[in-house]
């Protein structure tokens, strides 16, 4: 079964032109020219990922990231964000309004192709996980894809957030290198210093829905990386 794509976006030249490249890739397309209407179809049809425009009427690209992501019908949906806004920063505050990745117009086809195959691939359950992985009282349940800090649960840390601690979590005490991390999460070389910072700003997320005095156990490591140590 061909895994489905939403795109929203509103240039329909440009849309066009994707669904295209996708299509002949493989996958079945959907698509809308609004925030409203791309919001609306992404609860009703739940696609396997949405790439998804900024400047839209009515409803903002960033705003309908978060409506996506707070939405427990939507949150674990991969978003990439494909726009031809590239004022800088922007990058960073999509990625903290929870989208997974970022391109920018204009984009070659096979990179394109290359980030969805790569969010796709890291949405999937992999067998070879352990199912649990706990450092002190941070547990983490792979299956549910849930965190358990002091026995609280955290259920609503995106795909990427609940990867990125994952990953520390089984490595631990020992750390990780960002290129390393970007490897392992997002399928994929970080081809770029922005692609170094959307692991810094998965990290500042985590620390911040976890709360727990987060900073003292998800930790910087200088020269190396990051490291959980079991959190006291």
């Amino acid at each position: 079964m061909a895994q489905r794509v939403l795109l929203i976006e509103d240039d329909a030249a440009f849309r066009r032109a994707v669904a295209d490249v996708l299509v002949r890739d493989g996958y079945a397309v959907a698509e809308a020219a609004t925030g409203t209407a791309g919001a609306a179809k992404a609860l009703a049809e739940t696609p396997d990922l949405i790439i998804l425009d900024l400047v839209l009427p009515g409803i903002g690209g960033i705003e309908v990231c978060q409506r996506l992501k707070q939405d427990l019908r939507s949150a674990s949906i991969p978003v990439l964000i494909l726009t031809g806004n590239d004022r800088e920063g922007q990058d960073v505050a999509c990625l903290d309004m929870g989208a997974d990745d970022y391109l920018t117009k204009p984009v070659k086809a096979d990179r394109l192709l290359a980030y969805c195959r790569a969010l796709l691939r890291r949405s999937r359950p992999e067998a070879e996980h352990p199912p649990e992985v706990a450092v002190g009282d941070l547990r983490l349940d792979y299956g549910r894809k849930l965190v358990t800090l002091k026995g609280k649960e955290f259920p609503h840390l995106t795909p990427k957030e609940f990867s990125l601690l994952y990953e520390l979590a089984c490595r631990s005490p020992e750390p990780e290198d960002r290129s390393e991390l970007y490897r392992r999460v997002w399928g994929m070389d970080p081809p770029s210093e922005i692609a170094l910072r959307t692991v810094d700003v998965h990290v500042r997320r985590v620390r911040l829905k976890l709360g727990w005095r987060s900073d003292r156990w998800l930790i910087v490591v200088s020269g190396r990386g990051y490291s959980i140590a079991p959190p006291a």
